[in-house]
C-alpha cells in the first residue's frame, strides 16, 4: 500500500518471519546508521531473534505504558539517541504498538527538526489502524494525546505473526478498531466484518489479513480526504469521545480499543436516547460489542470522572460535550451539544447493563 501524504509519501509493505529475515529487510531505506526503539515485553518474548535482527547497534527496550508517553518522558528519549551518536542521516527503526509508534513518532517528527523513522507493529490494533495516518499523540498529565504532530513513517513493515502471541486484552484492543472502521464504512464491508467476527477463533481466522486490508483500505479514504482532521477525518473518533474518557479515568487500565468498544456502545445508547438510530441495529451492534466489553470499577469510573474528562477531549470546540454518533452503517455525524445531564443520564442506563 502506498500511502500519499502532504508530509511524505510512505510504503506499508506485509512480510512474513520479518524477524529471520533480519536487517536485509531494511535495505531499501537510505540512511546510515540504524537506532532501535522496542517494547521491552516484545524483546522478553523474541529475546534471541530480536538481538540476532539489532546486532551491535544502539538499541533502547521501552515499557508499553501509557506513563511512558508522557511528556515528562521525552526528555530521556532525545537523550538516548543524542548521547548514542545520532545524526540526521541515521534511522529510528519502531518494534511495537500504539504507544511506542506514538512516542516514536513524536520524537522522530522533532528531533532535528525530523529523521527518518521506520515502524514494525507488532499489535493488531497498530497493524490495521494506527500504523497509518500520520499522527503522533503524548499524553499531558492525566489527559490522552494532548499534545501530538503529523509525522508519518517512512516505511511501515507488517508481520501478522506478531499477532498470534498478543494477550487476549491486547489483541482484542484490535478488534475493537476494526469493528469501528467497518461499522463507518458500508454494508458490503459490514457484511465482511461479521464474516470474520464469525470465524471462530479471530487469531486464527483465515481472514484475518483480508479484515485488516479492509481496514486500513477505510482509514486511507477518510485520511487522504482530510489528512489534518479538520472534517471528515473526525468521524473516525466514533468510541473515542467516550473511550478517551474511560481510559483516563480508569487510570488506563482498559485498553485503547476496548474503551473504544465500550465507546461505541455508550454512544449508540446517545443515538438511540435521540431517536438517531434504530433499535434494532443498537441490539444486533450491543450484540456484537459486548463479548469485548471491559470489566469496570464503577467505584472509579463515574459519571463525574467521565464528565471531567470530556470536558478535556481535544475534539471539543464549543461549550457542549462532543461525541461521533452512529445513524446508520456508514452515516455518523459530529455532535457538539450533549449536556452533562445527558451523559449521567445515559450513564446510569449502560452501568446496568454492564
Amino acid at each position: 500500500m502506498n500511502i500519499v501524504s502532504k508530509i511524505k509519501t510512505y510504503e506499508l509493505k506485509v512480510v512474513q518471519q520479518i524477524l529471520a529475515l533480519g536487517p536485509s529487510v531494511l535495505s531499501g531505506m537510505k540512511c546510515g546508521r540504524r537506532f532501535y526503539f522496542i517494547d521491552r515485553q516484545l524483546w522478553e518474548f523474541y529475546e534471541r531473534p530480536l538481538k540476532q535482527f539489532v546486532g551491535d547497534d544502539f538499541c533502547l527496550l521501552i515499557e508499553a505504558l501509557e506513563e511512558n508517553k508522557s511528556y515528562l518522558k521525552l526528555a530521556g528519549y532525545y537523550k538516548a539517541l543524542i548521547e548514542a551518536g545520532f545524526t540526521r542521516n541515521d534511522c529510528l527503526v519502531t518494534f511495537g504498538g500504539g504507544i511506542l509508534q506514538d512516542l516514536s513518532g513524536f520524537v522522530a517528527s522533532t528531533l532535528y527538526r525530523g529523521i527518518k523513522w521506520v515502524f514494525v507493529p507488532t499489535t493488531l490494533l497498530a497493524q490495521a489502524d494506527s500504523c497509518i495516518g500520520s499522527k503522533t499523540s503524548i499524553n499531558f498529565e492525566d489527559s490522552k494525546n494532548l499534545i501530538g504532530t503529523f509525522y508519518p513513517p517512512d516505511l511501515i513493515l507488517v508481520d501478522l505473526d506478531f499477532t498470534r502471541t498478543l494477550p487476549d486484552a491486547a489483541f482484542n484492543s484490535g478488534v475493537g478498531e476494526i469493528i469501528k472502521f467497518h461499522l463507518l464504512s458500508d454494508e458490503r464491508r459490514y457484511a465482511r466484518l461479521k464474516n470474520f467476527l464469525a470465524s471462530g477463533d479471530l487469531r486464527q481466522s483465515p481472514h484475518i489479513r483480508e479484515i485488516i486490508t479492509s481496514t486500513l483500505e477505510i482509514k486511507k479514504s477518510y485520511f487522504e480526504q482530510d489528512e489534518f482532521d479538520t472534517g471528515i477525518r473526525n468521524l473516525l473518533n466514533y468510541g473515542h469521545c467516550f473511550g478517551h474518557a474511560l481510559e483516563s479515568a480508569s487510570g488506563f487500565s482498559v485498553p485503547h480499543g476496548i474503551a473504544v468498544i465500550a465507546g461505541m456502545g455508550f454512544a449508540n445508547r446517545i443515538a438511540l436516547g435521540r431517536a438517531l438510530i434504530n433499535e434494532a441495529l443498537v441490539r444486533e451492534l450491543e450484540l456484537m460489542l459486548r463479548p469485548f466489553y471491559p470489566a469496570i470499577d464503577f467505584d472509579e469510573v463515574t459519571p463525574e470522572s467521565i464528565i471531567s474528562y470530556m470536558k478535556k477531549d481535544k475534539k471539543r470546540t464549543g461549550p457542549g460535550l462532543t461525541m461521533i454518533l452512529l445513524k446508520d452503517i456508514g452515516d455518523a455525524f459530529k455532535a457538539q451539544d450533549l449536556s452533562e445531564e445527558e451523559i449521567g443520564r445515559v450513564f446510569d442506563q449502560w452501568k446496568k447493563k454492564n
